[in-house]
């Protein structure tokens, strides 16, 4: 089952589906190490003028007859931006290019195009579709990490392992409470923990100095290490005794790994029912078959299935009540209240534990929510709550 499988056909959704085959493409090519050329137009790049439809419907006319004798596929992202993909050397799309460049170049649009090729560059291009999606730049990496400092190599990477497994995680860990809050409630009720890695915390304590940012696949590495000793410190017989239901957002490896197999298999019966399994929506548009295969992985396991970090712009898109999740976390923005699509309140009315507003830092987030009809929250204003 595919992602965009999920996804109904018509108006919008046409670009969305697009956005998601190409990035599905884009993995594909990467796997079988595939020499493709792509050739990208942005429409953000592009002056005011030349946004307009009718200008937008010439640009792709004059993509569509140059590459017409070549086999190259167009797709066309929901943010307007065209991108077209062929096999190397693709004289074709090298054919394209120099047309489009010369008709912009007499508009006095010289940096709206851009060719790339895979998959030397498919980082760059799974980040334009991801920013296509309403998704922020940043979102398109797996984990927040500090940068600064000398690039991180394999030797000093097995010194962060070896120090990660004797290091205390407890203080490398941010710890937020999922609450309810009702409006004609008092005190917040507290559901769950959220469990996070706190990267600069963990940096400083093992890297210091270090640039995580430079190496994403040693971060990877790292990342699955520190997740791995999460799932050991929910096993630790001292919080089994103590036990709270808790919330984990983990890394695709991390989840189809031999020690998250080994975390489900040790829980006491009926406990893996209260573990909630955040998967980042960033990464699950990077991976378009993905969440449908974790999301069955998980609930065969017992586990409830969350998707991560979801930004308003990718629900307003992806039909909430369609996705293979037992609830949304979503992240409160100060635009949240004029970008979340309508599904929403049809969604929290129906069922208003299946969202939980994330980030709440400000009364304004909670009246919302409690207006859309959620009634879970998490945020810097929730623990200021609690305390109070």
């Amino acid at each position: 089952m595919r992602l965009d499988a999920l996804i109904p056909d018509g108006g919008p959704q046409t670009a969305i589906r697009a956005a998601l085959d190409l990035a599905a493409l884009v993995r594909e090519t990467v796997s079988a190490e595939a020499g493709r050329e792509v050739l990208h137009l942005s429409l953000a790049s592009l002056a005011a003028p030349l946004r307009r439809p009718n200008h937008r419907r010439l640009l792709r006319d004059m993509l569509d007859t140059a590459l017409a004798s070549s086999r190259t596929r167009i797709f066309e992202l929901p943010n307007g931006d065209l991108v077209a993909v062929a096999r190397a050397p693709a004289p074709g799309l090298l054919a394209a290019e120099a047309a489009l460049r010369r008709g912009l170049d007499e508009a006095g649009e010289t940096g709206a195009l851009r060719r790339l090729r895979l998959p030397a560059d498919a980082a760059a291009l799974l980040a334009t579709v991801s920013e296509a999606l309403g998704l922020e730049p940043g979102e398109a990496r797996p984990i927040e990490a500090p940068s600064g400092g000398r690039p991180l190599d394999t030797a000093e990477l097995a010194a962060a392992e070896r120090a990660l497994a004797q290091a205390e995680l407890e203080p490398m860990t941010r710890a937020q409470q999922v609450c309810r809050l009702d409006p004609n409630g008092d005190r917040p009720e507290t559901i769950w923990e959220d469990r996070r890695v706190d990267w600069a915390a963990l940096a400083a304590a093992v890297l210091p100095g270090r640039d995580l940012g430079a190496a994403p696949g040693l971060l990877r590495r790292l990342r699955r290490a520190a997740e791995q000793r999460l799932l050991a410190g929910i096993l630790r017989p001292a919080s089994l005794l103590a036990w709270k239901p808790v919330g984990l957002a983990l890394s695709p490896a991390t989840i189809e790994g031999a020690a998250f197999a080994r975390f489900a298999e040790s829980l006491p019966a009926g406990r893996a029912a209260e573990v909630t399994i955040g998967l980042r929506a960033a990464e699950m548009l990077a991976d378009p078959v993905a969440l449908p295969r974790l999301a069955a992985l998980l609930r065969r396991r017992g586990f409830r299935v969350a998707l991560d970090e979801v930004r308003a712009g990718l629900l307003a898109m992806l039909p909430p009540e369609r996705l293979p999740v037992d609830l949304l976390r979503l992240a409160w923005s100060p635009s949240l209240p004029v970008d979340a699509p309508p599904a929403i309140e049809p969604l929290a009315q129906a069922a208003p534990e299946r969202i939980v507003l994330t980030g709440v830092d400000r009364a304004a987030a909670i009246a919302w929510g409690w207006e859309a009809g959620l009634r879970l929250f998490q945020g810097p204003l929730v623990e200021r709550r609690r305390a109070a």
